[in-house]
């Protein structure tokens, strides 16, 4: 790998005077469905600040590449489960990563241009032959390969910009990555596009009761999305480009500090999570009774 990284709510009938016995550090890791709504749901009001932040700056068009690796950086923050100022990390990962991202961007409108002249197109080249006596047949099957080409695409950006923000790679090792991963990864591919697509679905829906619901998409829809391609994407990147180098280098790849418990030498406490009593809330100790001393 050539060049070096830049690494960077509700509680219903919760009894708030009685605390748990704590949670082990090293407790199992939750299924990845637990995990997903865990970092969601406790940042879900940065998510949508961070969505409109990212609408705003894509309004230009040719920002778009830029916009989308700003929030980028902020997801994969998250991911990491690190906290940081929305604003500082967007403008980090946008100034820094324009020169790869932008052409990234302007290829992406390109090609959904280009698909939708292709769905307007094809089919009705399609019918005028049809009409002639002729067959559809060759312009349908351009149309197919239209489809399955954007969908590469589109999947090949599951992994491109998070590259681009996570990594000092090559644009062009970027994108041969980017093809590679997409392979690699074709289930959650598939499961990501299932997401993205029922989530375009949904929208679509509310939008034709009402048209105010197209505001669903920079205050919701891109951050929600753009969180979802990150949890599924990363840890493949992770573990075929991050990783690799830092094992190269003989070193642990530091994204993976948080996972790691401190040290008994080095902490300032001894964690007792699991181990220690609940505390008994006020109700508990009204019941009994002791001396007063003055």
């Amino acid at each position: 790998m050539k060049g070096s990284f830049r690494l960077s709510f509700l509680g219903f009938g919760a009894d708030y005077e009685k605390a748990g016995s704590g949670i082990s550090k090293n407790a199992p890791q939750k299924k990845p469905f637990f995990r997903f709504c865990e970092m969601y749901f406790g940042r879900f009001w940065k998510m949508l600040k961070l969505s409109m932040l990212t609408f705003l700056f894509c309004i230009p068009i040719v920002t778009i590449g830029p916009a989308i690796a700003g929030m980028t950086k902020v997801l994969r923050t998250y991911y990491l489960d690190k906290d940081t100022f929305i604003w500082h990390e967007f403008w980090k990962g946008f100034s820094q990563n324009w020169k790869k991202s932008l052409p990234a961007g302007l290829i992406d409108v390109l090609f959904g241009v280009s698909l939708i002249c292709a769905l307007n197109v094809y089919p009705a080249m399609g019918e005028q032959a049809a009409a002639a006596g002729g067959s559809s047949t060759p312009f349908t099957i351009l149309c197919v390969i239209s489809v399955s080409f954007a969908l590469t695409v589109l999947m090949m950006n599951f992994y491109a910009m998070p590259m681009i923000v996570a990594t000092e790679l090559s644009f062009k090792n970027i994108i041969k990555n980017s093809f590679f991963l997409t392979c690699l990864g074709l289930k959650k591919n598939i499961i990501t596009l299932l997401i993205v697509l029922l989530t375009a679905g949904f929208i679509t829906i509310c939008y034709l009761v009402s048209p105010v619901s197209l505001l669903l998409i920079p205050v919701w829809a891109i951050s929600f999305l753009g969180f979802v391609i990150i949890f599924n994407s990363y840890p493949l990147i992770q573990k075929y480009v991050i990783d690799p180098f830092y094992e190269e280098q003989g070193k642990d790849n530091p994204e993976y500090d948080y996972l790691k418990p401190l040290d008994e030498d080095e902490s300032v406490f001894t964690d007792k999570g699991g181990e220690e009593a609940p505390i008994e809330g006020k109700s508990a100790k009204k019941k009994k009774k002791g001396k007063t001393i003055s």
